[in-house]
């Protein structure tokens, strides 16, 4: 079995809370035991995509984990030039980047959209280049090689006045990709900055919560954004017969 930590939205910089958030989620799961085997970041990893941002994520990410590997891509707060130089890719496309963990492939996936006229755009969009990488790297795998394909952008609406108008766009070519190809057991998104499951292509679709704060319900009597909730991640339990389990956690607000 695989157990997959699953951490997003940490916004390092957007406020005086966000890194002690970030560190408590990344403690909590480096003490578990045994050590989960691979840990999953899906996006906004700084909040204004500045170098010091991404050496804050370096100091976290870099040490707090143990031997666990660390899987990231990119969101609609990161800056593609920053975040390449982060991770040592090429800033001139998509940072999409290929992992073998455990028997399984792990995608993940760019779909943030660069700033336009100086204003970040909160929308994700997938270019026709990853498309086309994310086909060619499911049908290289070996037959019967599970995969997990990992992008911060929501591809279906999760009811949420916030969220639903800044979800991916053009979700139904990233799904005619998906139902090519078989054993791909599940997606993971962030960008919500809420805990939730639903379906995409035939296969779960995983919201992994957010650490830096959480999004509430239309319904809620709560801030939109709120960080009166203690910071959010999942852990995802990848069995060797294609199901996936998940159990999501809330740490205290104040910790």
């Amino acid at each position: 079995m695989l157990v997959i930590a699953h951490v997003s939205d940490l916004h390092l910089g957007g406020s005086p809370e966000a890194e002690r958030r970030a560190q408590r989620v990344l403690d909590h799961v480096a003490a578990m035991r045994p050590e989960v085997d691979v840990v999953v970041v899906t996006g906004d990893v700084a909040d204004h995509g500045l170098p010091e941002e991404y050496a804050a994520a370096e100091r976290l990410l870099g040490s707090s984990l143990g031997t666990a590997p660390v899987l990231v891509c990119p969101g609609n707060h990161d800056v593609r030039s920053t975040y390449a130089a982060w991770r040592g890719l090429p800033a001139d496309r998509p940072a999409d980047t290929a992992h073998r963990v455990g028997g399984h492939l792990f995608l993940m996936l760019d779909s943030l959209v660069p700033a336009r006229a100086g204003q970040r755009v909160d929308h994700g969009e997938l270019e026709a280049a990853s498309l086309t990488w994310l086909d060619e790297q499911l049908a290289a795998r070996a037959p019967g090689e599970p995969a997990v394909v990992c992008l911060h952008h929501p591809p279906v609406p999760i009811h949420v006045a916030l969220m639903d108008p800044i979800r991916l766009r053009d979700a139904e070519r990233l799904e005619a990709v998906l139902r090519r190809h078989r054993d791909v057991v599940a997606v993971l998104v962030g960008h919500a900055h809420t805990a939730g499951a639903t379906t995409f292509a035939g296969r779960p679709l995983l919201i992994g919560g957010g650490t830096a704060s959480t999004v509430t319900l239309d319904a809620e009597e709560l801030p939109v954004i709120t960080e009166q909730l203690g910071p959010t991640f999942a852990v995802h339990l990848a069995d060797d017969g294609g199901r996936v389990v998940s159990h999501w956690r809330t740490l205290a607000a104040d910790g």
